[in-house]
């Protein structure tokens, strides 16, 4: 199989395609190249012939050149590469493929989506993103796979796309490697450094408006060190770390983003994950997070906002004891709703990457 990954932004900030790209170097027969854009760093490596254009997250003259360099070299490349599969992520990936299955109808395409974009989110988008929306909606009848994050995600994306054989949707959470497991069970079996605080930590981008950082930063400044909460972020709103300069809390460390395989190592020596979104769209509400399966697979508690519906239902679908709902806006009886001991948790695993074996059977097919 020779396969194509596009994938227009940086690739270190969306954990669910590296993987993807790991998973598949396993496989010595596969084929594969990979079009992305740069990141500040770039540190995500990979055997496979792996091609950025350009810098998305710089001024918005810069952005559009990196549009336009993306698509037309990925295009050019794409014909020189001559692949008989496509798997590309997010609707800003869709234009070098939309040309390249116009020219070579019967390539094989895969499609998945990170997020969820509802009709009001599309109508206020910008002219270049709805352009992409109109050439993804001509190419959508052709995938042989049509992937959301959850269940909730895909419903609402079959209401949107009715026309569509639901034979062509798939769901495909955002497990963390297999390997984690092994790596965080030998950190906790190894770290014996007893506290009488309970350690919390949060993976991820802040903003004021989008997530509880400022009611739960409150609540872990008044337990006077009962709780420790350290943040890993490289994803900050200037007013968010502001408050927390202001707060100037002892128990609160803002620490800088971690590598993502560096994760297991760290994560490992925590009690509990935070996720603490406020729903404030569709696209979060109907969401579970990776790290709510990151935390899980490293033996955390984890504590999440009443407003995640997915997060909910895979909680209960799966009967997991140990991820508790909070009202992150009245965290005063905080103390009766939770169990903050530090016994061993549930070994949690998860599935193979189905996509991947998609891909291979419909390969030899």
């Amino acid at each position: 199989m020779k396969l194509a990954i596009l994938h227009f932004q940086p690739l270190e900030k969306y954990p669910p395609v590296m993987n993807c790209i790991r998973d598949l170097e396993a496989l010595a027969t596969v084929d594969v190249y990979v079009f992305s854009t740069k990141h500040k760093e770039n540190w995500f490596t990979t055997k496979y012939k792996c091609y950025r254009f350009g810098n998305y997250a710089k001024s918005l003259l810069a952005r559009y050149w990196t549009y336009l360099y993306f698509n037309i070299s990925t295009f050019l490349l794409l014909l020189t590469t001559k692949p008989t599969t496509i798997l590309y992520f997010e609707t800003y990936s869709v234009w070098p493929a939309y040309w390249y299955l116009r020219l070579f109808p019967k390539t094989n395409l895969y499609i998945h989506f990170h997020e969820y974009y509802s009709a009001s989110e599309k109508i206020s988008s910008s002219s270049y993103f709805k352009f992409l929306l109109k050439l993804e909606d001509k190419l959508l009848y052709k995938a042989k796979w049509i992937s959301h994050t959850n269940k909730d995600r895909l419903n609402l994306f079959e209401h949107d796309f009715l026309h569509l054989n639901k034979g062509q949707f798939f769901t495909l959470p955002n497990y963390p490697p297999h390997e984690w497991l092994c790596t965080a069970q030998t950190i906790r079996n190894n770290h014996t450094t007893e506290s009488n605080s309970i350690k919390v930590i949060y993976i991820g981008a802040i903003g004021i408006s989008s997530t509880y950082i400022v009611e739960f930063s409150n609540w872990i400044h008044q337990q006077k060190g009962s709780y420790i909460f350290s943040i890993y972020t490289d994803n900050i709103e200037q007013e968010a770390r502001d408050y927390l300069l202001k707060l100037n809390s002892p128990y609160i460390y803002l620490n800088s983003s971690l590598p993502y395989y560096q994760l297991p190592s760290v994560l490992a020596q925590f009690d509990i994950g935070i996720v603490f979104y406020k729903g404030h769209i569709p696209n979060y509400v109907y969401n579970v997070p990776n790290k709510v399966f990151e935390y899980l697979v490293c033996g955390l508690q984890v504590w999440y906002s009443k407003e995640l519906l997915s997060t909910q239902s895979f909680q209960l679908e799966s009967n997991l004891h140990n991820m508790t709902i909070l009202d992150f806006k009245n965290l005063s009886t905080i103390e009766s709703q939770l169990h903050t001991h530090k016994a061993d948790l549930p070994r949690i695993e998860f599935p193979q990457n189905k996509l991947i074996a998609h891909l291979i059977s419909n390969e030899n097919q």
